[in-house]
């Protein structure tokens, strides 16, 4: 299967959570595919949950479809990142983080409901003309030569050239890619996730200034803002059996919101942290969930069917990574679509370039699950490398070799070496861009004036070589890896 890169394909996306428009909106960017997107839910049906994290990698992929103004106007922007012993009061981990994070990154940490961020994200693509369709929930899939079909549970039927599956941790579309698997893999936790609001003064009596995490014994809660209003998330986690088999402590009683607050008021109990108290008291709405992964997989497609997301590459919440990673897989999809089309070389290089990351985000997220429940010696040595490292572990940042290996071809591609900035406007009182390269014994610096537009590159001495150096820096700064 190999068709050329902008040749008008009809894809079908299948899952409008998060991924799903995402990439819908991507595939509209960059190619003329024919785009229908559609969900097994009713169109005015709200999504569950709480809140969701979003972090530099995850705004910078909304950038790439032009959508981050939904995070920066609907979201709340943490102060500092705060981690406390719930039982003492006492801190283990305290960073400023929102100004720190904007100039290294140029975004901060943002929490925002997942109700907000999903219905301002459909009605985005729903503006930019996207093809919506609701209540089709995906049965079956089946390939014959030249096409794909998908079958619903209602009956209906659709053909594509190529099936996205964006549909989540119970993907259909992975069962037929992978053939005969295990289920989803209980983490052996369960969350209790909720929304409070609070008043200023609320805020001020819980001492919550930002992302703001409790650990105990066994146990662990945590808020973070999810609006400028006086929003914030919660969840209360904690070990569990697996609640797929009806045992789980939360699956026992009636399953009220006065129910699920009692229950966490039981694993906080005795704390000096004021905050879980007083967050519980002004909660309005709480959701029990059990928390479970996939272990990694290197099967990310078949023919003409791809997953996306957490169909493919589901983890647990710890490090808030999810829907960053769902983000960036749907535009480097998108982007590798337009570069080469749909083809087994272009989805073999879709699987290589992610798996690294996504792999190490899974493995990691449930490594420190397991630790961030420990009680009595684990306890103390999880709460001890907290106080020691956790700060260094937040303003650090690490990338893998195929991330260096794709900066490096993206470097190269643009013949910047080639260009000699003595031509270019000198930094002055406005600002200044630098850039410094070494790849293998070449070693090249570059010093220009802040660029505003592409109007002052039309005007220097040397647009040619300054235009080569403009669109550089922005490929680099709006490639999510």
């Amino acid at each position: 299967m190999a068709s050329p890169p902008n040749s008008s394909l009809n894809v079908l996306i299948v899952g409008n959570g998060i991924a799903g428009p995402v990439l819908a909106m991507a595939l509209q960017k960059v190619t003329q595919y024919r785009i229908t997107l559609v969900d097994g839910g009713s169109e005015d049906a709200a999504p569950i949950g709480g809140g969701v994290a979003i972090s530099p990698n995850g705004m910078k992929a909304l950038k790439f479809i032009g959508a981050d103004q939904i995070v920066l106007e609907e979201g709340g922007s943490p102060e500092q990142f705060t981690v406390c012993r719930g039982d003492l009061n006492t801190p283990l981990v305290v960073e400023q983080i929102r100004d720190a994070f904007v100039e290294k990154y140029g975004y901060s940490v943002y929490g925002i409901l997942r109700q907000t961020l999903c219905g301002r994200l459909r009605a985005l693509a729903k503006e930019r003309g996207i093809d919506m369709r609701y209540g089709l929930k995906l049965t079956n899939v089946e390939e014959s030569e030249g096409h794909v079909q998908a079958q619903f549970a209602n009956g209906q039927t659709m053909t594509a050239d190529l099936l996205i599956a964006c549909d989540g941790l119970h993907s259909v579309a992975r069962r037929y890619v992978m053939g005969d698997e295990a289920g989803p893999r209980f983490s052996g936790a369960s969350l209790i996730i909720g929304v409070a609001n609070l008043t200023p003064e609320e805020e001020k009596t819980a001492e919550l200034k930002g992302f703001t995490a409790f650990l105990g014994s066994s146990t662990m809660f945590l808020c973070i803002p999810v609006d400028k209003n006086g929003t914030w998330m919660w969840a209360n986690g904690f070990p569990t059996v697996d609640p797929a088999g009806g045992e789980a402590e939360w699956n026992k009683g009636d399953h009220t919101l006065s129910h699920y607050t009692q229950l966490c008021s039981t694993k906080v109990e005795g704390w000096k942290a004021v905050a879980p108290k007083v967050v519980l008291s002004k909660a309005f709405r709480a959701i029990p969930l059990g928390i479970y992964d996939r272990p990694p997989s290197s099967k990310w497609y078949k023919g003409r069917v791809v997953l996306c997301g957490d169909a493919v590459h589901p983890t647990t919440p710890v490090g808030g990574q999810g829907a960053q990673m769902a983000m960036e897989s749907a535009v480097i999809l998108a982007r590798l679509l337009a570069e080469n089309g749909p083809s087994d070389e272009t989805f073999t290089k879709y699987t290589e370039l992610r798996r690294p990351r996504t792999d190490t985000v899974t493995q990691n997220a449930r490594f420190a699950l397991i630790n961030l429940f420990a009680e009595g010696l684990r306890q103390k040595i999880r709460d001890t490398v907290l106080w020691l490292f956790g700060g260094f572990f937040m303003r650090s940042v690490f990338v893998g070799p195929l991330v260096v290996k794709e900066l490096k071809r993206i470097v190269e591609t643009s013949e910047i070496v080639k260009e000699d900035d003595s031509s270019w406007p000198k930094p002055n009182i406005v600002g200044k861009q630098e850039l410094e390269i070494r790849v293998g014994s070449d070693h090249i610096s570059f010093h220009t004036a802040k660029i505003g537009s592409l109007m002052d590159v039309s005007e220097s001495e040397d647009p040619e070589g300054l235009r080569v150096f403009y669109y550089l820096v922005q490929d680099i700064k709006i490639k999510p890896i």
